[in-house]
């Protein structure tokens, strides 16, 4: 199947869009502007990846090495939005993972920090942490009139700004915060209008990784609860030639003998949650033929077990991908391309530039080289380590290139960096 034609497919089905009504506003849009991290595993001084895709496909490719950093982008947007969502729980662990690699940087805070915009206003939300405690945390939001970045509030081991209360920041929500939780956290459970646009942009990011944490794939799902996507995605695996005619989920209560099998010991807690929700079984159905070829039943085969890992692949981005584009979302993906055809791999590309949505962008972090081909300058980051096993993320812009250069052949030639250095 050409690129034209599975694009054509895809854009068909993203036919829906919507966006979030955030208190009665109406429509409005989240865009992710930028990532900052600093002292966090093989990031150790503050590094920014900036998206600036968005004239050409709405992409930032992410390339580099084998261990270069390119993962633990991903994982500090993880840790941070877990944080954020999670951290008045009573289980919650801040994720301190500090550069070991330089003396005294595993005693100073890690700080992770985004900057987004709603409705084309700016929004800046840093945090610093220990292991033990928040040393730092601020919300900037950008003035209508001026354009300038004003604080919403600072919290620091001395306490709040004073203009915090106004925003609903003040001495009596700082006093129901532990030390080790975020206050735009427990903003959330007052409903606090600032607290509700930062879970606001969480709910505009999908963010397609393995986790220990999510033992079902974040796809599978998606799938489960809407109906809708499910529709989608079978007329798309009709379409490319997947064969497969239905999808079909089945909730089954887990074995007697289960958590017997298990090689640690599950708190009784744990193990209540775990049984009550039970399993899922994840079946796709294949049509039957007799001699002649014509269909006479069809088989439900196990997903995880007789299909193919392309196809399990394809099923873990494609899904998400749709929901991104219909819903004008980010979507952040690790490894892309992976057991995917370079055909697909490129037509999904070329949709986050062609589709009528405005506002679905996609980060991916790959070693796909063939998609430098497509690809404009200020799409194309390189993440790498220095002789001191510091990560360092370099747009390529800022190494002089310039548009229309043979950007594969030059990158896989070792003159932009960001390559294994094999010897001899």
């Amino acid at each position: 199947m050409g690129r034209a034609i599975f694009r054509s497919i895809l854009t068909n089905l993203v036919d829906t869009h919507y966006t979030f009504d955030y208190k009665g506003k109406g429509c409005v849009v989240y865009k992710l502007i930028s990532l900052t991290i600093d002292n966090y595993r093989s990031f150790c001084d503050p590094q920014t990846l900036y998206l600036d895709g968005r004239e050409g496909h709405s992409v930032t490719a992410v390339f580099g090495p084998n261990a270069g950093g390119k993962s633990n982008i991903v994982k500090a947007l993880v840790a941070l939005a877990n944080s954020i969502r999670r951290s008045s729980s009573p289980n919650f662990h801040l994720p301190y993972e500090p550069f070991l690699l330089r003396a005294g940087k595993d005693q100073e805070p890690t700080s992770l920090g985004i900057t987004f915009a709603l409705d084309d206003r700016r929004y800046e939300y840093s945090v610093s942490f220990t292991a033990e405690r928040v040393t730092h945390e601020s919300l900037h939001e950008q003035s209508p009139k001026t354009g300038r970045m004003n604080k919403v509030f600072e919290r620091t081991p001395e306490g709040l700004n004073p203009y915090a209360k106004q925003y609903g920041f003040g001495k009596r929500l700082l006093d129901k915060t532990r030390p080790d939780t975020l206050i735009i956290t427990k903003g959330r459970e007052d409903n606090n209008d600032y607290s509700n646009i930062v879970f606001g942009l969480l709910d505009h990011i999908t963010i397609v990784s393995p986790s220990p944490d999510a033992p079902t794939p974040l796809f599978v799902e998606m799938l489960k609860s809407d109906a809708g996507l499910r529709t989608k995605t079978l007329e798309l695996l009709k379409r490319c030639d997947f064969s497969i005619r239905d999808i079909k989920f089945t909730d089954v209560a887990l074995p007697d003998d289960f958590f017997d099998q298990l090689p640690v010991q599950l708190p009784a807690e744990v193990k209540r949650a775990m049984a009550e929700k039970g399993s899922t079984t994840f079946t796709t159905v294949h049509a039957v033929r007799d001699e002649e070829q014509t269909i006479v039943g069809s088989r439900d085969l196990d997903f995880w077990s007789q299909e193919s890992m392309g196809t399990q692949k394809f099923f873990e981005v494609a899904v998400p991908i749709i929901d991104a584009l219909e819903n004008d979302k980010t979507i952040f993906i690790d490894e892309f391309g992976t057991y995917i055809h370079p055909t697909l791999v490129h037509a999904i590309i070329s949709l986050f530039g062609e589709s009528s949505s405005k506002s679905a962008y996609m980060i991916l972090t790959t070693h796909g080289t063939n998609m430098l081909r497509e690809l404009s300058r200020d799409e194309i980051v390189l993440v790498e380590k220095n002789y001191a096993e510091e990560s360092l993320i370099t747009p390529l812009r800022d190494l002089g290139v310039r548009d229309g250069e043979a950007f594969e052949k030059r990158y896989l030639a070792g003159l932009y960096g960001g390559i294994p250095i094999v010897e001899d």
